[in-house]
């Protein structure tokens, strides 16, 4: 948006032209308000409309009578117990257990093996987000287990092959009757299985695309018996009947950004003529025109800080509705829409974050939060999040902790790891052939609960002429072939080394033209239970 230039008025002479122009635009923008609100109004009774037409609810119970179920019993004494589980064979969802001791964890229960005979082993419970159980409970326990087995997911069928997840989840229940309402994504894998498999939590993603079993079980009760009846197990959720509205609702939202960026920018813009103007008049009576000058950049820190919340608000939303509309079922046309949505978003709030960033910076607000943490866990995510886009090109990638450097430290780490994914990310876009390495080093010297560590950015790209060795640590400037600088903003290595300073460090670059680069950042951190790293991390 153009602002009008900054001048020095004469109280006397220019004064009133001033007004008048100021008066001549306040009638410009004077009903942008009322009329705003009327056409935010208008679109979201527009997507109130589409909304409530397109949900739709989906169920689906279970009961003693229906036939997409086939009943199983389990109890401890498959794996040396001695409790006993009866099912009743007039009701097909009713078992009574006689838990008795002898093993560390007894335990007996009752499943419903879904779908039976079917090619499909099980159901669908995509569309579904909660499970409802009705029974009736007796016995001295005041909790049971539900139990719900999926199909592996399909990056963990190579190791599992067709075997079910258990995912489980511990209710409350009273004697006499219970309904209870289990949302689907507080089911958790069980402990004993993730063990017996090699496997993390992080590991394994909970699908319901195909649901095999739902069990409810007794484990770890005291010896007695017990008897549960249910009588109905019902499956709900809410979901958008055609994939057409998600496109209509994301139109609906970019337009209401739209119109609230227009007027949030127009008011802002107000704001800061506002204080252009007060500026000028409070430079008048001032003899140093420095201070004029540094009260009109703390306004322009202000007024991006300002826009750059802004934005980003709405930004995510689009970002996570395009996310959403990704994974329902478009056609190729639609789908490449959505993922230009998508990536323009994804582009367009790094560039704000940077500018957020740069603001901080300049206003010197930029404040680090040191914590103790894991640095060769900090090191091995880096290792993760590049070395797929290195193998994309075919460059070798590592990164190494020397001899002697803790693992366990106190630093910031949000701002240790922007400062390293902003030099390997630069890196590997800069290098086509040959290799990307991080190293980190402790110097000797520094003692007590200190230690000064040493992260060495090493490639064989294209490198940096001597005369612009400089010029890459200011703000906005790009160097190098232009080619090479679709997507960047030249913020990255500038906020960088002012984060690095921040931390009480240093960074230094030697680099040769079609050789490559080498960035150094050194810095001091505390201890947290010093532990000396392995040779090599990857």
């Amino acid at each position: 948006m153009p602002q009008r230039p900054f001048r020095f008025l004469d109280r006397r002479a220019d004064r009133p032209a001033a007004s008048n122009e100021n008066d001549a635009g306040w009638l410009r923008y004077r009903h942008l308000k009322v009329e705003a609100v009327i056409f935010l109004l208008v679109l979201v009774t527009f997507a109130a409309v589409l909304g409530k037409s397109a949900l739709t609810r989906q169920a689906l119970e279970l009961t003693p009578g229906s036939t997409q179920f086939a009943g199983y019993a389990f109890a401890d004494y498959e794996t040396g117990g001695r409790s006993t589980v009866t099912p009743d064979p007039n009701r097909p969802m009713a078992w009574s257990c006689e838990i008795r001791a002898g093993v560390a964890y007894p335990y007996c229960g009752y499943g419903l093996l879904l779908n039976p005979g079917a090619k499909a082993r099980g159901l669908d419970f995509s569309r579904f987000q909660t499970l409802t159980l009705q029974l009736h409970w007796r016995g001295e326990a005041d909790r049971l287990k539900v139990l719900v087995k999926t199909a592996p997911s399909a990056a963990l069928r190579p190791r599992l092959g067709d075997l079910d997840v258990p995912l489980a989840a511990e209710v409350s229940v009273v004697p006499g009757a219970n309904t209870i309402v289990l949302p689907l994504d507080r089911l958790e894998p069980e402990p004993w299985w993730l063990s017996s498999h090699g496997l993390s939590r992080r590991d394994v993603d909970a699908e319901f695309s195909d649901v095999r079993a739902i069990a409810v079980a007794v484990s770890g009760a005291a010896p007695g018996p017990l008897a549960v009846s249910m009588d109905a197990v019902r499956a709900e959720g809410v979901q958008l009947s055609d994939e057409q509205w998600y496109l209509i609702i994301l139109g609906v939202w970019l337009l209401m950004i739209g119109a609230f960026l227009v007027h949030r920018l127009l008011g802002m813009r107000r704001d800061f003529e506002a204080r252009q103007r007060q500026q000028a008049d409070e430079a008048l009576a001032l003899s140093d025109a420095r201070i004029a000058a540094e009260t009109a950049n703390a306004a322009k820190s202000q007024f991006l800080s300002h826009m750059s919340h802004e934005l980003r608000t709405p930004l995510n939303a689009v970002i996570g509705y395009s996310y959403w509309l990704s994974r329902g079922n478009l056609d190729p046309r639609q789908r490449t829409a959505v993922d230009a949505i998508r990536s323009s978003g994804e582009h367009l709030l790094a560039v704000i974050t940077d500018i957020l960033d740069l603001a901080k910076i300049e206003a010197g607000k930029l404040d680090l939060q040191p914590v103790a943490f894991d640095l060769a866990a900090c090191l091995a995510e880096l290792d993760q999040m590049f070395r797929l886009r290195a193998e994309e090109k075919d460059l070798a990638f590592a990164v190494a902790m020397a001899p002697g450097v803790p693992t366990q430290i106190v630093a910031d780490p949000k701002r240790l790891r922007q400062v390293l994914i902003n030099l390997l990310g630069n890196a590997v876009k800069f290098t086509d052939a040959g290799s990307v390495t991080l190293r980190v080093e402790r110097l000797e010297g520094e003692a007590g609960d200190t230690a000064r560590l040493v992260f060495t950015v090493e490639d064989t790209g294209v490198g940096v002429a001597p005369d612009q060795l400089d010029a890459i640590f200011r703000p906005f400037e790009q160097v190098g072939d232009a080619s090479r600088h679709a997507g960047g903003t030249g913020l990255g290595l500038s906020i960088t080394r002012q984060i690095v300073e921040t931390m009480g460090g240093e960074i230094h670059v030697d680099s040769s033209p079609g050789q490559g680069s080498q960035f150094v950042v050194e810095t001091s951190v505390g201890l947290a239970q010093a532990r000396l790293a392995p040779q090599q991390i990857a």
